[in-house]
């Protein structure tokens, strides 16, 4: 398993990552997490939430079909009725105007309602990540050593002490 953090290569066991120290743990969680699972039991599922969605789809065709047709009868009926049988051009276009507000308002409401629905589904459980470009790596950080506190301290053991008073 290579680190998400430094690409080094890493055992699954491990906890961290030896070069940069990462947490390892979440991520050997998730790889697992997106294994295929091979019981036959999930393609049953797999079936199941297949003809799921296709009646969902069928459902929202028939419900606007049904809903479009509603808007345009209820439409004919204000034009028809206010505009031309009574002759008030400006109530009927009124009511025309806020039927057509009202049906964008339902419908950017269903849309936000969509993208929300869209935004929470993860990942399909057979789903796993694109093969891993080890050639994009960055290359491994060399090692400088680094002088440590104490021997620039201990210089200053070496210094003459000069007496007071001179």
């Amino acid at each position: 398993m290579y680190c998400p953090n430094c690409g080094r290569t890493n055992s699954g066991e491990q906890k961290f990552c030896r070069s940069c120290g990462l947490s390892l743990e979440k991520v050997v969680q998730a790889l697992v997490d997106q294994l295929p699972a091979t019981d036959p039991a999930t393609d049953i599922d797999k079936n199941l939430r297949e003809r799921q969605r296709r009646v969902e789809h069928w459902l929202k065709i028939l419900g606007t079909g049904v809903v479009s047709l509603f808007v345009l009868v209820v439409l004919w009926v204000f034009i028809y009725k206010i505009i031309i049988v009574q002759g008030k051009v400006a109530v009927g276009l009124g009511f025309v105007g806020f039927i057509l507000g009202l049906v964008a308002f339902i419908l950017l409401l269903l849309y936000r309602e969509s993208l929300l629905e869209a935004s929470r589904q993860t990942l399909p459980q057979g789903a796993s990540f694109p093969p891993a470009e080890t050639a994009k790596l960055l290359p491994e950080p060399s090692f400088e050593p680094m002088p440590s506190v104490t021997e620039r301290t201990t210089e200053l053991l070496a210094v003459e002490r000069k007496e007071r008073g001179e």
